[in-house]
């Protein structure tokens, strides 16, 4: 008498079904990815794949996007990585299931491969991974990575199992289980990557742009409103369209080289290490870096990638401790050429000595009277004069002082290491494309210089043919722009309905502000804003 079999052999899933499984096993290793990066307040795997891939990108490629998205084009990336992710998951399945083998082997292989990738994306990731990024370390790295796997194999395998079932039951529970395991699966997608463009939302969304304008700018002006009394005082009263003296924070541009995330330091266990080519090592806390002599002065910081008549500058208070006294508690030797900073996202960059024990370089931890907000690089940041904002260092660590120059880490990626920050001047009222009635109008707008200062504005509205001076109002401390203004009677032309306005700055050295365009990479961004207007008369 025959012994019946005592289950009938594993049965291999076909491609689309595999691909299913894997999908599965994809969205729960991504889930379970991000609720652990939240947990340990990690950078997650795809993070760090993200910043990689930034890295090794040209920056031929990079600033054109990054022009054209803005920050949020680094979220976009994100995204993409993550549907990266879950493509991989579905297609690794797919291709294991090619091979026809039983469902048992097919996880085994699955766990494998997956391995595999876990262990690219970690070199592709470098340093980062284990860096001062990870403030847990590089176990958070691994332990994300076994959780990625485990995860995704378990999600795979109870789909595969679940359509093993479903193909050797009758067929019409068959169907009806393979539809409910389908539409199971389908909803649990859905309510995954509907809980992750939620959280992703508010960062995917593009930069809107503004409406435009079709009325006066500002208040029309009439009798001695043109002389130079009356624009300082209008400027001193505030001209609507014209940015705010001294940019709140929240308005204050931001850029990082963090793809998503940027690190979130805690003030209580931070500390502060100088060392180097010093006399003696420092390690300072948040609290003996407080207790520290300080200075409050205003600073413009602009980004080198900044265009012409760009948003990515700002003037604000800062308050911080002179970088200078603080180099020469430690003690600085003869041989010291460059002061190097390290961040706790790895970012490095260096000034030389020279400039790092300037008055007017600080070690900032105090923004317009507020505690360093944790975008500008909490708990202290770096800011030194005539230097672009790459120079200036967010969420310092560590002040190393060496003998050689060591180039940063925009400077690797061919940005310019030394060059200053350019003359910028930039026309703010009336706005690109605005429609003026004829009359008296307001064109204003502001100017910067680093440490030079500005001595002049000059402003054009024929193209460039002529040019008038503006009025200055007094800037807030040497390091800082200036607002300017000037009184344009427009009128209409017969030939043409439009204006080219120009503005060019003169420094306080007497260099006047080159006029040729020149595009930020390599060295910023220089020559005259302009920009189109229309002076029409208003229709009936």
């Amino acid at each position: 008498m025959e012994r019946p079999s005592a289950r009938p052999a594993a049965t291999s899933l076909t491609r689309s079904e595999a691909a299913l499984a894997g999908l599965a096993g994809g969205l729960l290793a991504t889930a379970g990815m991000l609720v652990f990066g939240l947990a340990t307040r990690q950078p997650t795997i795809a993070e760090l794949l993200a910043d990689a891939i930034v890295r090794l990108t040209p920056l031929a490629v990079i600033v054109p996007l990054t022009e054209a998205l803005g920050a949020r084009g680094k979220h976009l990336l994100f995204a993409v990585v993550l549907l990266g992710q879950l493509a991989t998951g579905a297609g690794v399945a797919a291709l294991v299931a090619t091979r026809r083998h039983p469902l048992r082997s097919s996880a085994i292989v699955l766990v494998l491969l997956l391995s595999l990738v876990a262990l690219i994306d970690f070199a592709i990731a470098g340093r980062e991974a284990s860096g001062a990024a990870n403030a847990a370390g590089p176990w958070a790295v691994g332990a994300a990575m076994i959780l990625m796997v485990t995860l995704y194999a378990g999600g795979y395998a109870v789909t595969a199992a679940a359509l093993g079932r479903t193909r050797a039951a009758p067929p019409m529970r068959a169907a009806r289980r393979e539809l409910l395991g389908r539409s199971a699966l389908l909803a649990g997608g859905l309510v995954l990557g509907g809980g992750v463009l939620r959280w992703l939302g508010p960062r995917l969304t593009l930069p809107g742009q503004a409406a435009p304008q079709d009325a006066t700018v500002g208040p029309r002006l009439a009798g001695d409103a043109a002389s130079p009394a009356a624009l300082a005082q209008a400027l001193q009263l505030g001209v609507p369209g014209m940015p705010a003296e001294i940019t709140p924070n929240d308005s204050f541009y931001v850029v990082s080289k963090n793809v998503f995330r940027d690190p979130a330091v805690d003030g209580p266990s931070w500390h502060l290490t100088v060392d180097g080519l010093v006399d003696h090592s420092m390690e300072l806390s948040y609290s003996d870096l407080l207790a520290l002599p300080s200075t409050r002065q205003y600073f413009t910081l602009q980004c080198i990638s900044n265009e012409i008549g760009g948003d990515l500058i700002g003037n604000a208070a800062w308050t911080g401790v002179p970088l200078g006294e603080l180099l020469r508690r430690a003690g600085v030797r003869d041989t010291v050429v460059q002061v190097v900073l390290h961040g706790a996202d790895d970012y490095v960059d260096g000034i030389p000595l020279s400039k790092a024990m300037e008055p007017g370089t600080i070690l900032a931890f105090e923004m317009n009277g507020a505690p360093l907000p944790q975008a500008h690089g909490f708990p202290t940041r770096l800011l030194a004069p005539d230097t672009y904002g790459m120079k200036n260092v967010k969420w310092v660590t560590r002040i190393e002082l060496v003998d050689e120059v060591l180039l940063g880490y925009w400077q690797v990626r061919g940005w310019n290491d030394d060059e200053p920050m350019h003359t910028t001047s930039r026309i703010d009222v009336p706005h690109n494309g605005t429609t003026l009635r004829p009359g008296p109008q307001y064109v204003g707008g502001i100017a910067v210089a680093g440490s030079r200062g500005i001595a002049g504005v000059e402003v054009s509205t024929d193209g460039g043919r002529t040019w008038q001076p503006a009025v200055l109002k007094a800037p807030l401390g040497p390091y800082t722009w200036v607002q300017w203004l000037y009184a344009w009677e427009a009128a209409v032309d017969p030939d043409s309905p439009f204006a080219k306005l120009l503005v060019r700055a003169t420094d306080g050295t007497g260099v006047v502000q080159p006029p040729t365009v020149h595009e930020p990479l390599p060295n910023g961004a220089s020559g005259w804003d302009a920009i189109l207007v229309r002076v029409d008369q208003p229709s009936a």
